[in-house]
This record gives C-alpha cells, structure tokens and sequence, in this order.
C-alpha cells in the first residue's frame, strides 16, 4: 500500500510491554488522531515509529510504502519524509535555531536551504503562532517555556514540510488562541503532508476534523 502501515506491532519500554500486536496505518495527505488514556501507547507509538532509542520493537514490522524501514536509522527515516514533535521537547545548549535548521534542512535535502528565506518562513510562522519574542539567534529552545518550545516544534514542522508529521500533544502549554491558531495553521498546509496528532484535547482534534481516530485502548 503506499502511506505507512504498522503491522501486529509489539514495543517494550524498559522492559515492559506498552504496545501488543497493534496494527494500523496512514494513508497520505489525511488527518489522524491518537486518542486514549496516558499509559495507552500513544508516546510509544510515534517514539518507535521514528526509530527513537530505548523502543524496543519485538514483533511485527512498520512499512513505508513498500519499503520495510522496522530497523532503519531515525536519520533515514527523516530523509524519507518522517517528522516527530516531542511530547517533551529538549533544549539544545551552543547551537542556534538557525543554524540547527540549516543543518537539518541541508541534511534532509542534500543541499543548503536559501536561508533567507527560511528565515522570513520563520518569523511569519511565530506571527502566526502568536511568538512574537521569537529569536531564532538563540539556542534551541534554551530559556524557552513549555508553551513557546511546543510552538517551536510546530515551526520545524512548517520549515521542514515533511510527508507524515507525528505531533505528540502540541496543544500542551498552550492558551486557547493558540491552540485556535494551530489547528488553523495545520488544516490550511499548503503541501501534502499527513497529520498524526497526540492530544488530549477535544477542541483541537474536533477543530482538525481528522479523517480517522484511532483510540489506542481498544487497538492495543
């Protein structure tokens, strides 16, 4: 099938199963939520997707259209399109939003991004997001609060136009405008790329109008 599928999928965390024999998929260009009480394997799921450290995948396999990509590297995985904003995301201490896009970017696509004009893509995104102290000088979400570092995350997001973008509670931290202007922001995407959203809550995923939800308690 071409989108990305997980078949009878199995994880374990520190030694204790969260996902067991879970199977669904993603279609391209369509919305999806992730519902399901904390404990479900929501995390889980979008952490082991992207290939994150510390998911041991037991059984099954996760296919990019054709392609089998269970024990392919984050990083090749990113190259493909796959994109995740952390639950919790970290600060980078010495490197610049600029330059840690730059690099990313240049990574992603095998040659330098025009710079300039990721910059304006920047700073009119943290207009959107209501960001208006935005600084990408500064280092990667250093002195950021939990609010500003989630927005920070989306704004990756919207540099790096991914083909399938796993947004694990973006809503967390944010005020209700805020959370009004994302869900305008990820309903109005000007290129295909498929949402999968984490989040708790029911204004934002009723405002996304997701194609499928899929409530992890009864998959898994």
């Amino acid at each position: 099938m071409k989108g990305l599928a997980v078949n009878n999928l199995s994880v374990t965390v520190n030694g204790r199963e969260i996902i067991c024999n879970l199977s669904l998929s993603f279609l391209d260009n369509q919305i999806y939520a992730l519902i399901g009480r904390n404990g479900s394997g929501k995390s889980t799921l979008l952490n082991a997707i992207m290939g994150a450290p510390g998911y041991q995948i037991t059984s099954g396999n996760i296919r990019l259209d054709d392609q089998d990509i269970t024990s392919m590297p984050t990083g090749e995985r990113a190259q493909l399109g796959l994109f995740l904003a952390m639950q919790y995301p970290v600060e980078i201490v010495g490197i610049s939003y600029a330059d840690f896009l730059c690099t990313t970017l240049t990574k992603l696509h095998n040659r330098k991004p025009n710079m300039t004009k990721v910059l304006e893509e920047l700073r009119t995104n943290a207009r959107r997001l209501n960001f208006p102290n935005f600084d990408y000088s500064r280092d990667v979400n250093v002195g950021f609060s939990g609010g500003e570092k989630k927005k920070s995350e989306i704004m990756q997001m919207l540099a790096i136009k991914p083909r399938f973008a796993f947004l694990d509670e973006p809503d967390s931290g944010l005020d209700a405008a805020s959370v009004r202007k994302l869900s305008t922001i990820l309903r109005s995407l000007d290129y295909p790329t498929t949402i999968v959203i984490v989040s708790h809550n029911e204004q934002l995923v009723n405002n996304l109008h997701p194609s499928t939800i899929y409530d992890m308690e009864q998959l898994s």
